[in-house]
């Protein structure tokens, strides 16, 4: 009866090994996917890594065999990715991998932490309005948090620029071409919003007699404007010579819009909220 029970442990140790090892080739493929496409595509071994919506890189990947676990039929896989991003510097990633068997018995990822970052705005938005938990998500459920979260920050940028589109705008303004063709002009522009505006921009389109388009000029206007507060400005463009016609109209750089989304009061619900919204219309769709 001795002999089965040491047979049987060392079966299970060798399956154990053999798990381990098969676990590790499976991740080291991952990677090695994401930078050499010949090899094959990272949905080959992660069938849903294409609804992450990320482009990783990596140019070498650690595991540790003593930090591989166990739980239930899922292989938990930690690695280190390395690489270079963009702008040249050196970045090593922590990367969780799960791992577990199809319906023939074939090993592969079903599931991720670490793949996907994000940008300031939606950390920002993100906990303002209870879209990210204490807690962080794994990579699958992140992702359609992140779709909805997109959703969100879009309609509310469209929103708060409609907002400033309407509130700010141009009062009066003339131009005129110089002696050698070059048009020049100015502007007076006022804001009846309650609250100041800065980082607005002009944009200047030029046409020809025929109302063919010529040329388009932009520039910033320096000024703070505060509520109700007038300001003048003036342009010049060298880019269009002797125009016949000219539009002039304002816009707002996303760091103003973003900044002005920032001082709404949130209460954390918004994203429930929203989301009860999108179920409903795509009930409505059907």
């Amino acid at each position: 009866m001795r002999y089965i029970t040491v047979f049987i442990s060392a079966s299970l140790v060798l399956s154990s090994c053999s798990h381990k090892n098969e676990a590790i080739e499976l991740s080291r493929a991952f990677f090695t996917s994401l930078s050499d496409t010949t090899y094959g595509k990272p949905s080959n071994f992660y069938p849903l890594y294409d609804s992450l919506h990320v482009q990783a890189k990596s140019d070498a990947v650690e595991i540790d065999e003593s930090e591989i676990a166990t739980m239930g039929d899922t292989m938990i896989v930690r690695c280190f990715n390395n690489y270079t991003d963009a702008k040249g510097t050196f970045k090593q990633d922590n990367i969780t991998l799960f791992i577990t068997k199809d319906k023939e018995s074939s090993w592969y990822i079903y599931d991720s932490k670490g793949l996907i970052s994000m940008d300031e705005e939606q950390l920002w938005f993100g906990r303002a309005i209870g879209a990210l938990e204490e807690q962080p998500l794994n990579d699958v459920a992140l992702a359609n948090r992140l779709n909805i979260l997109g959703d969100y920050i879009r309609e509310e940028y469209m929103n708060q620029w409609i907002k400033l589109k309407t509130n700010v705008k141009i009062a009066n303004w003339s131009w005129e071409t110089s002696y050698d063709g070059t048009a020049h002009g100015e502007a007076r522009i006022v804001n009846t919003l309650p609250y100041s505006i800065s980082g607005i921009k002009y944009i200047v389109i030029y046409y020809d007699r025929s109302g063919n388009f010529m040329a388009e000029d932009d520039g910033r206007v320096n000024k703070t404007l505060n509520p109700n507060e007038k300001y003048n400005f003036t342009f010049w463009s060298s880019n269009a010579k002797y125009p016949t016609t000219a539009n002039l109209k304002l816009d707002f750089s996303d760091k103003t819009v973003y900044d002005l989304m920032k001082e709404k009061t949130y209460t954390g619900k918004e994203f429930e909220e929203f989301t009860k919204k999108k179920q409903i219309q795509l009930k409505q769709k059907k």
